[in-house]
C-alpha cells in the first residue's frame, strides 16, 4: 500500500512539474497575454493609485500617481508621487481638532516578474523626497487660511509587492502592499505632543490602474 501511494505521489509531482514547464514555455518570448484580448509589444504606462494605511494611529488615505517608461516589457523605470492624509481626531495635548497630511515624490523602478502572462507580480519601489505636516481647523483671523502648527521634510524609500491582471492590452489592474522608510524627522506643536517618524514607517494597502503600452 505504501509503495502504491508514493508511487502515485511521484507520479503527480512528475505531471504537475512537465505541465509548469508547458505553461511556462507556452508564455515565455510570446507577446503579452490578457485576460480579456490579445496583446501588442508597448513600452510605457500611467498609473493611479489608491491606498489605505494606519498614521499616527489614525485611518488614513494615500492616493498616488505615476508616469513610466517600460524596458523590455519587464523593468519599468519613471517618477512618481503620492499624497496622504489621515482622519480628522480630537488633539487633546493641545485641546485642538486636526490631522496629518503630506506628500512625497521621485524616482521609481518597477520589475515585472513574468510579464507575458495574464497574473504576475511587479515589485514597484520609490526613492525621493516628501513632507509632512500637522493642520488644525483652526484658520487665521486676519486672512482666513489654515494653521499648520508644524512641517518637516524627509527622504524616503517604498518598496512594494503587487499582484497585476492583464485585463486588456492597454489596462492592467493591481492590488498590492507598499512599505515607507524613512529619514528621522519630528513634529511638535507643543512640549506634550510630538510625532515621530516612526508614524509614517507604516504599510499601504493600495489599488493600482494603469493604463499604457505594455
Amino acid at each position: 500500500m505504501k509503495k502504491i501511494v508514493i508511487i502515485s505521489a511521484l507520479l503527480i509531482l512528475v505531471t504537475a512539474s512537465q505541465a509548469q514547464d508547458t505553461i511556462f514555455q507556452y508564455y515565455k518570448g510570446k507577446e503579452i497575454k490578457t485576460l480579456l484580448g490579445s496583446g501588442k509589444p508597448g513600452g510605457r504606462y500611467s498609473s493611479i493609485s489608491l491606498g489605505y494605511s494606519i498614521i499616527n494611529d489614525k485611518q488614513a488615505l494615500v492616493f498616488g500617481h505615476k508616469i513610466s517608461w517600460l524596458v523590455g516589457h519587464s523593468m519599468g523605470i519613471g517618477m512618481g508621487i503620492n499624497g496622504f492624509i489621515n482622519e480628522n481626531h480630537h488633539v487633546e495635548e493641545i485641546d485642538k481638532n486636526g490631522f496629518l497630511l503630506g506628500g512625497y515624490g521621485g524616482f521609481c523602478i518597477e520589475p515585472v516578474v513574468l510579464p507575458s502572462f495574464p497574473v504576475h507580480i511587479s515589485f514597484p519601489t520609490l526613492f525621493g523626497v516628501g513632507g509632512v505636516a500637522l493642520r488644525t481647523d483652526e484658520k487665521d483671523r486676519e486672512i482666513g487660511d489654515p494653521i499648520f502648527e508644524d512641517s518637516e521634510a524627509f527622504l524616503i524609500l517604498e518598496p512594494g509587492a503587487d499582484i497585476d491582471l492583464n485585463l486588456t492590452k492597454s489596462f492592467r489592474l493591481g492590488v498590492g502592499v507598499s512599505y515607507r522608510f524613512t529619514s528621522p524627522f519630528e513634529l511638535s506643536s507643543s512640549e506634550d505632543y510630538r510625532i515621530d517618524v516612526k508614524q509614517l514607517r507604516t504599510l499601504t494597502f493600495k489599488l493600482t490602474l494603469k493604463f499604457g503600452r505594455f
